[in-house]
């Protein structure tokens, strides 16, 4: 038989995830001493490691021996780009102090509002790309990036910007969202400041493609679901796809117009009601789950994911990475929902590739090793999937490689 000749192969694993199921919301496609076989930056077959040598030649070849390999994994909830930090909130949450009485007294979102606009593009660049870097090395391979700590036309494109030339520049793939709409800016009516949001930054942003998606804060203190609907729909009528935070700390009425408005996601869903999860089966809204921004919060309340995944939802995990939740890793994410959401092994897996890919609309590129997707995948130095929550993720991840190009080697970022 005349082998194929292709890029890479990556043989020899304990466990090779595919996430390749059919349709399965539960199976992870699991192939014992597996590998995969990379060709012009996509996946040309997972299989064995012998079927793989019998069929393929190579120029190069990856030894996964005494690791598993996961599609890359992929990070559908973060605000990744502003100045400062609010280490001193977090010390006043401990003490009591609740999320929203902060933001109300005009701190929280607001004290980074201030900061982020008195920031360069530069800095706000180098900061970006150190923290994308620590995604690399954490394992995470596509990252969204929201904006919304502008608050006003010209700084919410600062950042807009600022995302985009992340995007261009690094290696890790980066799904870009609008959410000029994360708090009400000092001073200004709710009602003129969602003008603000419809008839100008929404129109500016859709006319430089600076965004995929649009995001709104639903939430009593915020944007109320009048409020989220208008600009949501408004966002759908320029062309962006929709997100939303719903339910983080009441029962706003978020996932109903999530459900509404058939959104990609909803995401936080802390206090949705089963009603209105129930709908998701029907409306194919993802639920996003953020067990750190939980437990950032401090209230003690989480997200119902056993609830939502017995409805058959494909419930993913992200790290809602910002200056209030400093958390940049996938894997602890998953040690978090084990230990606090009781999610198993595979629910896991599930929440942080193929789940959160679809959670960006992106299932059909990136998420499973599928053949014909983009060859994202890592490899982590341990015996099997169940590792997989298990351990708090440290010192595992060995390789990272997004289109077929090692961009994580031995644990370390390749310049």
């Amino acid at each position: 038989m005349v082998k194929r000749r292709v890029d890479l192969l990556v043989l020899n694993s304990n466990e090779t995830i595919t996430l390749d199921s059919h349709g399965s919301e539960t199976g992870l496609g699991v192939i014992d001493n597996g590998g995969i076989a990379i060709n012009q930056g996509k996946i040309v077959l997972a299989a064995s490691t012998d079927l793989l040598e019998r069929k393929f030649r190579s120029r190069r070849t990856m030894d996964a021996e005494g690791e598993i390999i996961l599609p890359g994994l992929v990070d559908p909830h973060t605000h990744l780009v502003f100045a400062g930090a609010r280490e001193a909130e977090f010390q006043r949450r401990i003490e009591g102090a609740s999320y929203m009485d902060v933001l109300r007294k005009g701190g929280g979102i607001i004290e980074t509002v201030n900061r982020t606009r008195q920031a360069s593009s530069e800095s706000l660049f180098q900061s970006g790309k150190q923290r994308l870097d620590t995604c690399l090395e954490s394992g995470s391979t596509t990252v969204e990036i929201k904006s919304g700590y502008g608050l006003r036309d010209d700084q919410e494109l600062k950042i807009l910007k600022t995302i985009n030339r992340l995007k261009k520049y690094h290696s890790c793939r980066i799904v870009p969202t609008f959410m000029g709409a994360h708090a009400i800016p000092p001073g200004e009516a709710s009602s003129e400041y969602v003008l603000n949001v419809i008839d100008e930054m929404l129109p500016q942003v859709a006319r430089a493609g600076l965004a995929a998606f649009c995001d709104v804060f639903c939430e009593q203190g915020a944007f109320d679901t009048l409020e989220s609907g208008r600009i949501l729909e408004k966002a759908r009528r320029l062309g962006l796809r929709l997100k939303i935070h719903a339910d983080q700390f009441t029962d706003s009425g978020g996932a109903e117009v999530a459900n509404k408005l058939h959104t990609t996601s909803a995401d936080h869903l802390v206090h949705s009601p089963a009603k209105q999860l129930e709908r998701m089966a029907e409306t194919r809204v993802t639920p996003v789950v953020l067990p750190s921004s939980s437990l950032s919060a401090l209230t003690g309340e989480n997200a119902d994911a056993r609830s939502m995944i017995a409805l058959g939802l494909p419930v993913a995990l992200g790290t809602d990475f910002s200056p209030s939740n400093w958390m940049l890793g996938q894997l602890t994410v998953a040690a978090l929902a084990s230990r606090v959401l009781r999610m198993k092994a595979s629910e896991i897996i599930r929440g942080i590739t193929i789940n959160a890919a679809r959670a960006l609309g992106m299932e059909k590129k990136v998420g499973s090793l599928h053949g014909g997707k983009d060859a994202d995948l890592v490899t982590l130095r341990l015996p099997n999937h169940k590792w997989i929550g298990y351990t708090y993720g440290e010192s595992i991840v060995d390789n990272v490689l997004i289109g077929g190009k090692w961009v994580v080697k031995n644990g370390k970022r390749i310049p």
